[in-house]
This record gives structure tokens, sequence and C-alpha cells, in this order.
């Protein structure tokens, strides 16, 4: 059953049946039409030669049934003239009989009609009195068979009396027969024509469906991904247009889908690449497209198809459709500090293709560091305003007593002037810091460098320091490896952040505790110095903003320590620009290290 149904669903067979009945109906209908024309014709010939056979042997019986012989006589003479005149065919085997006036059968050529028995005939055309010859109705005979009967009344010519009838009865099995051997015959030529025109069919409905089929194994070879496929081209008829331009189809295909993977991947490329996170959505919220920088940011898995707004933790919901750009901010880890983390969310809408209402594409940005800076700038600047407001107040204030008569007090006079002048040199001290700063910042500050022996800078500051250090009962250690590079850089600068280190070290470290000075070669050939102390410490909580300009733990005994809050950001930068790294360990009331790594000169 299943090969029929393949059978019968292939195009090539479907036209030759197709073909084959309509084939078959023609031929019906040409065969009947034919064989009914022939028939006709067959029965008009026979017709007209008993016309023209009666009309033959008329004179004679009308010549023998107007003679005076008694009616023995007149059937002898009329058996023997019709047995001498042949009227049909003999293979016909016709019957004719002679009546009288009164339709009573005289004689007749076959024993089926007795002699003087009345013609079985309507009495209206025995009735007809004219020259009138009929074809009566065919009707069957005494052996079933059909005839065809014929009646010609005969007539005295002189005085045109009624004499009587030749009736004849013509069998058509003769016919029928030879209608029967053409029909067998059209059916042998018909069968023949069938197997030739069946054999001629299928090889041009192969020239047709062979291509189509080819086409149709390309298609499903192209929605399998192959384009490589190609029809054969056999012909230049529509079947080979149709197959020449399913070739090109293909190859268009090929390109286009080579590009479009192209443009995919370089798209997949550029999302994988981006240091902003992406999320694309259709007109209902749910992802289309997504990179991994985006889960990076928030720190979670996204699956396609599911909704933005169980993704993004937002203040406020999305509105679909959004018509214009828009910009929000989330925060993760707000319990956090140290592991906050602020995302920008720049909402873009988009119209997809084939869609009426308008997608998002999601932008986030990792803002954290920008707000730190943002927020350390407005620190900047009320820490400036508030460092050089403090000692104009003070100075102010100062000038204002003066003024209101305390000038005329000289101890209490010079003891306000020595105010105002330590305020003024803070102020200065103050204003030269953060121009440092800000040229090292802008990289114009100048760096005269050359090679500096080590143990030569180091031992320079342990001598700066060491009366100081004495005075506060404070002891001071120096430690140098046996071996150690060269350092290539300013003198003067590093000097600058030695002071700085060493001074900060001095201030918060109580009298009888000690400071150490070392200087030693890394495993990986940096030059690393070193200060350590026994100081107050710093609590952990302040270690990663130590380095910011301003920042002071203790605030108020950092000012009346005579500090401006820029030494370590100082520090630092110059070290950033001799390439090197600073970093401070410490532990609350037991003592503080601070130690920079520089590269040998040999590494300049």
């Amino acid at each position: 059953m299943k090969k029929w149904n393949q059978i019968f669903n292939s195009v090539m067979w479907k036209l030759v049946i197709i073909y084959l009945l309509l084939m078959t109906m023609a031929m019906q209908i040409i065969s009947v039409f034919f064989l009914d024309r022939l028939e006709e014709r067959f029965i008009s010939e026979m017709k007209e030669s008993v016309k023209k056979q009666a009309a033959f042997i008329k004179g004679s019986l009308v010549d023998e049934l107007s003679s005076s012989s008694n009616i023995e006589t007149q059937k002898k003479q009329m058996n023997q003239i019709l047995n001498q005149r042949s009227i049909l065919n003999k293979e016909s085997e016709p019957i004719i009989s002679v009546a009288d006036d009164k339709g009573i059968i005289i004689t007749s050529t076959q024993p089926v009609y007795n002699t003087f028995e009345k013609l079985s005939l309507p009495d209206h055309y025995l009735e007809k009195k004219g020259n009138d010859q009929y074809f009566l109705k065919k009707v069957k005979d005494a052996e079933g068979r059909t005839v065809q009967p014929y009646m010609m009344p005969l007539k005295d010519d002189k005085n045109g009396r009624l004499l009587g009838y030749l009736y004849i009865e013509v069998p058509l099995h003769t016919i029928y027969n030879k209608t029967k051997t053409i029909s067998k015959t059209l059916t042998k030529i018909t069968a023949v024509a069938f197997f030739i025109t069946g054999i001629l069919m299928i090889i041009l409905a192969r020239t047709i469906s062979l291509p189509v089929k080819a086409i149709t194994l390309q298609s499903t070879a192209m929605t399998a991904g192959d384009f490589e496929r190609r029809v054969p081209v056999k012909s230049k008829d529509e079947i080979g247009l149709l197959a020449q331009s399913f070739n090109d189809l293909a190859a268009h295909l090929r390109v286009a889908l080579k590009e479009k993977e192209e443009e995919k991947l370089k798209l997949e490329s550029v999302l994988a690449h981006m240091s902003d996170g992406v999320i694309a959505s259709n007109s209902f919220g749910k992802v289309i497209v997504k990179n991994q920088r985006a889960e990076q940011l928030l720190e979670k898995n996204i699956e396609l198809g599911e909704h933005l707004e169980s993704i993004l933790s937002l203040r406020s919901p999305i509105a679909f459709p959004m018509l214009s750009e828009s910009h929000q901010y989330m925060s993760l880890h707000d319990d956090d500090p140290e592991l906050q983390t602020t995302l920008k969310l720049t909402f873009t809408p988009t119209k997809l293709l084939g869609e009426e209402r308008h997608g998002l594409v999601v932008v986030i940005v990792d803002v954290t560091e920008q707000e730190k800076l943002e927020r350390q700038r407005k620190d900047f600047v009320a820490n400036v305003s508030h460092e050089l407001r403090t000692p104009l107040t003070t100075i102010k204030s100062y000038l204002e007593a003066l003024d209101d008569g305390v000038v005329e007090e000289p101890e209490l006079a010079r003891r306000f002037l020595s105010v105002t002048q330590q305020e003024a040199e803070r102020m200065t001290r103050l204003i030269t810091d953060l121009l440092q700063l800000t040229r090292l910042d802008a990289k114009k500050s100048k760096f005269v460098k050359q090679q500096i022996e080590t143990k030569e800078l180091i031992t320079d500051a342990y001598q700066r320091f060491f009366y100081q250090c004495k005075q506060h009962h404070i002891m001071f250690s120096l430690y140098t490896a046996k071996e150690i590079d060269f350092i290539y850089g300013d003198r003067d600068k590093l000097n600058q952040v030695l002071d700085n280190l060493i001074s900060n070290a001095i201030k918060y470290t109580p009298d009888g505790g000690s400071i150490a000075l070392i200087a030693d070669l890394r495993w990986d050939g940096l030059i690393e110095i070193g200060i350590a102390d026994t100081g107050i410490g710093i609590p952990q909580k302040d270690l990663g903003r130590i380095f910011e300009r301003f920042y002071r733990v203790d605030k108020a005994r950092s000012r009346s320590l005579g500090g401006t809050g820029l030494g370590l950001s100082i520090a630092r930068e110059i070290i950033h620009a001799h390439h090197g790294e600073i970093e401070m360990d410490s532990v609350y009331q037991k003592g503080t290290l601070v130690s920079f790594t520089l590269p040998p000169s040999n590494r300049r």
C-alpha cells in the first residue's frame, strides 16, 4: 500500500495516468462515433443496393402477376426470377417474398413464410395504393436475428392497378459482424497505441518529473543547510529555466546566509568583547540577545526568554512600549560598602523586524569608579574649601582681635602674630602640595632622573631623622641588604617620599616606640623600601582610603600635627611616576608598615 501511495504521489505517474485516461476517453468517444457512422453507412449502402435490385426485378414480377397463367405457373416463374436474380450478396441471406394485392404470400426464397400466408404487416401499409416503396422498422425474425424489412408495391404500368407486393427482409448480422470486426481492430490498435504512447508519455513525464525531483532534493538539501548542490539543467524550456533559477537562488541564498552568519559572528564577537553589558528584548520584555558581560555585571545567569523585570532590580517598572531613551541606576551589595557596585542602565527602544511594537536594548555600564571619582571630586572640593577656610578664619579672627586693641599688649600680640604666621605657613604648604599634586596629575611635573645608590639614599634619610627620633625617645633602626642595585630616579622626589613617610611614623609613634627603615632586594628583582613603626596604627576599615586626598583617620589630631592630608597622595603619585607601587599594612594600636617598590636602574 505504501508503495502504491508513493507511485500515485509521484508527478510522473500522475501525468502518465491522466494522459492515458484522457486518451481512453478520447478513443471511446471517437470509436463510438466512428462505429455508429460506419454502421449507418453500411446500412445506407445496403438499402441502396436493395432498391436497385428490387427495381431491376420489378418488371419481370409485374409481367408474371399480370399474365393469365394460373397461380402455380406464376409461382414457378417467379421462383425462377427470384433465384436467377441475385438481389444481395448471398452472405446476407435475404428473404424475398412476393404477395398478391391482398398481402397473401405467393412465393418466397425461404421456407420461413408459408405460401398463401398473409404478410404480417400493419394494415395501413397494405392499404397504400401509391408507388411508394418503404423500409419498415427493424424487427426480429424467427431465429431472433435483426432484419431490415423492405416493401415495394407491384403495379401494372398500363392501368396502374395494384398487382401485389415485393417484400424483402435483409438480416443485419453481416453488417453488425463487420462493425464488430472493425471495433476489435480499433481496440487492438488502441491497445498498441496505448502501449507506445504510454512509453512515450513515461519518457516525456520523466523529462518533467526528474528536474522537479532534483529541485525537490535540492530544496531538502537547502533546508538541511547544503547550498553547494546544484540541479542539472538539460533543457532551455520552462523546466530548464526553473532549474537554472533554483540554482541561482541557492547561490544567492548561500552568499546571503554566509554574510548573515558573518554578521552574526561579528555581532557576537563585539558583544562578547564589549566592556559594557548588553541585553535586548522583544516588545513583551522577553530577552532575545545578551552578552557575558551583562551576566558578569549583574552577577547572575540570564536565560533567553526570561523577562527583563525578573533580571533587573529596578525602583520603577519598565513601561512597554518604550518610545524614547531613558536611564535608571541600580545598586548591588548595598549592605557592604566594600563590594557595593553602581550600574547605569540605558534603555533604548528599537523596532524589531515584523513587529509593530518596540523592543528594548539595555546597555549596562559599571559606573562604580565614576561615582567614586565624582564623590572624591566633590569631597576634594569640599576639603580644599574647608582646609583653606580654617586657617583663613583663624587669621581673620586674630587680626580682628589685634585690631580691637590686643596689639597694645605686646606679649599677647606676639603670640597672636605667631599663630597667624603658623596658619599662613600652613596655607602655603597646602597650596604648594595642591600645586604639586596638580602637576603630577597633569604629567607636568619635571623629574630629573639619574642613577642613585640605594644604600646612600636610605642612609641619608636615616641620618636626617635620627636626632628627631632621639628627641622623642624613639628607637630608629636601619636595615639594608648587603647587595642591592642602584635606582634610576629623581633624588629630590624620592627624598620627599621618604621624608613624608618617616615624619608620619614619628608623628604617630608615641615616645618609647620604635621605627625601622628597611631596604631589600625582592625575589622578582625589584627594590623594596619600607618604614615600619610601633605607633597607633590604622583601623582596617580606613586602609582602603588612606591614599585618598585629604583623607584622615583622625582629622583633629592630624590637623593639630600640621598635616595637609595630601602627603600620602603625593607620595603615591611620585612612586607611580617611577613605575613603582606603594602599599600600607597596619594593625590598630600595634603599628604600621608602609612599603614601596622601585625597579632597578638596569630595567629603566
